[in-house]
């Protein structure tokens, strides 16, 4: 199945065609700050401080470590990889075509509910309340219906002109989704004093777990960064360095957000726009008009965002043979799997209107452990194919506390989505027997 070429250089032994590599380390970096920094953000400090008070900050950043080691395993199994598909492909190569094809049935399965429910958050979460409180416009229930699909159409559009677009338009929509949060770092963070994180945890310690189980998922979305590789210029590089530079600069965003967030305003938990209101505080009403405009262009980024690592998805699980082989076709002019790319679009457009994405979103839980488990055995299991270009220091330790690490998160999940999440995998065995098995 696999072949080594040099020091720890794994290769897919499907072709990948035509895929230009022209993703620079800026295009991945700004791919994986949107795929992790959307609406939450946002709203992150008030759900924050209700559990644990300024205690918040010590789980925000627990948080971060936990997802800093998942993104370590990444860099080490994707610094040996050149192919395009991420998590399914290291499982694929790691441990053969069945667990292969489960974490690729899940991960596309999902990047279609997950893009539905993007492109109505957009509108729902984001524009409607901008037109309403800066322009006196309310949507109508039309509009709410078929503007998500509008915009799902118009980043399909723009992927299909090249990865390149696609990537440019994710660069600029991180950079104005950034320059407001720094604007309130910058001049929030210096009225930042101990006594606005005095008591440090006035409701007790008991709910620090629970507090640190839920703002993790802040933190989730890193894992799309390492789908595109096939299209990197230099993806054994740009993977480890890209993987943790976006780990390290969201951890910075939310924390010093959250500390601005707790110093500036009053009664944070029963906020509905914290950032907004510190916004507020520093800058007058202007700074939270300037929020409502960062909102959209944040969750405006993350659909950017899906909407150019979905199709790739589709088209690794495609160029496997595990569906239709059409769906790996590339564009010779642009490079761009437009079959794939359209293919999302319908499938996400059809769970927009038909709402139902909402029971399918559930499975998200266990499809991102179908990707960082793998991963994490895999940075194990793929050393003794060679050293990889980039190792992790310290042998299995950093692998296995991660895998420690993610059964204790999936054993305090929420069960019905469990159950829900392992029926989609039970129906995805069944589907690869039905496809494989004579």
């Amino acid at each position: 199945m696999s072949n080594l070429n040099g020091i720890g250089d794994v290769e897919t032994a499907v072709s990948q065609g035509e895929l230009k590599r022209s993703l620079s380390l800026i295009d991945v970096v700004s791919l994986g700050v949107n795929g992790v920094v959307g609406q939450g953000i946002f709203f992150i400090p008030a759900l924050a401080f209700s559990k644990v008070g300024p205690a918040s900050l010590l789980a925000l950043f627990l948080g971060a470590i936990i997802c800093l080691m998942i993104s370590l395993c990444f860099a080490e199994v994707g610094s040996r990889f050149k192919g395009t598909g991420g998590a399914y492909l290291y499982a694929r190569e790691a441990f053969g075509e069945f667990v292969g094809f489960e974490v690729g049935w899940m991960t596309c399965l999902v990047a279609m509910t997950a893009w539905a429910a993007l492109a109505n958050g957009l509108v729902q979460k984001a524009l409607a309340p901008l037109l309403l409180q800066q322009w006196d416009i309310t949507l109508s229930a039309e509009v709410l219906m078929f503007a998500p699909i509008f915009f799902m159409s118009l980043l399909s559009i723009i992927n299909m002109m090249g990865a390149k677009w696609g990537a440019s338009l994710s660069t600029v929509l991180t950079v104005l989704k950034l320059t407001p949060l720094a604007l309130i770092i910058c001049v929030g963070l210096p009225e930042v004093t101990v006594q606005s994180f005095t008591p440090f945890a006035p409701q007790g310690w008991g709910a620090l777990s629970d507090a640190t189980l839920l703002l993790l998922y802040a933190y989730v979305g890193f894992e799309t960064l390492v789908v595109p590789a096939g299209e990197m210029a230099n993806p054994k590089r740009d993977v480890p360095m890209a993987l943790v530079t976006v780990m390290s600069i969201v951890s910075v965003i939310y924390l010093s957000v959250l500390a601005v967030s707790i110093t500036m305003v009053d009664q944070l938990a029963q906020s509905k726009n914290p950032v907004g209101d510190a916004a507020t505080q520093l800058f007058g009403p202007i700074g939270g008009a300037v929020i409502l405009y960062g909102i959209f262009c944040s969750v405006l980024g993350t659909n950017a965002a899906a909407a150019m690592v979905s199709p790739r998805r589709i088209f690794a699980f495609a160029e496997a043979g595990h569906i239709p082989r059409i769906f790996a076709s590339i564009q010779p002019r642009t490079g761009t799997p437009n079959y794939s790319i359209l293919f999302l679009l319908f499938g996400a457009s059809l769970l927009s209107l038909s709402g139902s994405f909402e029971e399918l979103a559930v499975m998200s839980v266990v499809a991102r452990f179908c990707q960082y488990i793998p991963t994490c055995l895999a940075a194990i299991t793929l050393r003794s194919r060679g050293p990889a270009p980039f190792t992790l220091p310290g042998g299995p330790l950093i692998p296995l506390l991660t895998l420690a690490a993610c059964f204790t998160l999936l054993a305090n999940s929420d069960p019905q989505r469990l159950i829900f999440g392992g029926k989609a995998l039970l129906i995805g065995a069944v589907a690869y027997v039905m496809r494989y098995i004579d």
